[in-house]
């Protein structure tokens, strides 16, 4: 029989065969000598149920960790949820008032009045299309300290279907001159339309360029006002000749002749060096069509506006007298 192992030895072995760290033959002692010592079995017993109470409580530590810490996962979570909603109302309540109340620049109208009594400029216009409406203006200064009347539009709403303005501006606002529209109203009353601004930025100083030439047609609104056409010039000799060739037919030839005398009179003065403006076009009579054809040269333009037809191409102020000067407005924008 082999000699029993004293009970000190093994009650300085429990604290490792508790925690399972002897080696498989120490194991296996201590057990036979547990199963016939109560003492050591005693020993063993109470720090084996401390041992357990030790990891339940480690274990319950862990768990109340782990619930806080997905609590606070939780409340995170909710928190980002809600802060991401209330950025998201923010940002809907922001577009909706920019939208519907304050609006954006818009260049998308037409002026229907412009008037000047020399205290104030009243203006009255109406917006392109049923969605837009008015929603406000204010007077921009450029950095070179030009003025221009910037309008505002917004979406309809229930409170707003307002598509028309009709507003006031105080001439004491106004450095030297303001731009409405395109329309250009100086500090002492005058106006120079939209129409005279466009002809002045389409003058041609060459006839022989054929994109400045359909540029200062277009602005002059040939095509839409006459019909189409083509173009023949004249650059070999002096006086250099531009001839208009209409290609529809028109069906009052003293109509025709009055709109392409003042259309020309236009030619003339905002192309530097043209001399005369001819034009081709066919009538329709009882008899059937007829070709018929006519020309303005500088002198003639200048005995019927009784001055130098070139010297109403020298500024905007002196293409606006040119167009009061004659018989018919073309607007552009129609």
């Amino acid at each position: 029989m082999k000699d029993k192992i004293p009970c000190d030895i093994i009650q300085d072995l429990l604290p490792l065969y508790a925690d399972g760290l002897t080696r498989e033959n120490t194991g296996k002692e201590i057990e036979e000598h547990l199963k016939e010592c109560a003492l050591c079995r005693e020993s063993y017993d109470r720090m084996k149920s401390s041992v357990e109470a030790c990891v339940r409580g480690q274990k319950q530590e862990a768990e109340r960790e782990i619930d806080y810490l997905k609590a606070v996962k939780k409340r995170n979570i909710r928190n980002m949820v809600l802060g991401a909603a209330a950025v998201f109302a923010v940002m809907a309540a922001a577009l909706g008032v920019k939208m519907f109340i304050i609006g954006s620049p818009t260049e998308s109208y037409g002026i229907t009045y412009l008037d000047t009594d020399g205290q104030e400029i009243r203006v009255g216009g109406a917006f392109f299309g049923s969605a837009a409406v008015y929603a406000g203006h204010r007077l921009k200064t450029g950095p070179d300290g030009s003025q221009k009347l910037v309008i505002y539009s917004c979406l309809a709403s229930a409170w707003n279907r307002n598509g028309v303005f009709n507003l006031k501006l105080d001439m004491g606002q106004i450095r030297e001159q303001v731009d409405v529209g395109g329309t250009t109203v100086k500090k002492d009353g005058t106006v120079i339309s939209q129409l005279a601004n466009e002809l002045y930025e389409a003058r041609n100083p060459y006839v022989g360029d054929g994109a400045a030439d359909g540029k200062l047609a277009g602005a002059l609104g040939i095509g839409r006002r006459i019909g189409a056409f083509t173009s023949e010039l004249d650059t070999a000799y002096e006086p250099y000749g531009w001839t208009l060739n209409f290609q529809d037919s028109v069906r009052n030839s003293q109509v025709m002749e009055a709109d392409m005398k003042d259309l020309g009179c236009v030619l003339l003065a905002l192309t530097d060096n043209l001399g005369e403006v001819a034009w081709t076009y066919t009538v329709e009579i009882e008899e059937g069509p007829v070709g018929r054809e006519g020309a303005l040269t500088c002198q003639e333009a200048s005995e019927y506006l009784g001055e130098e037809v070139k010297s109403f191409g020298e500024s905007p102020e002196r293409v606006q007298e040119l167009l009061d000067l004659l018989s018919f407005v073309v607007n552009p924008k129609q």
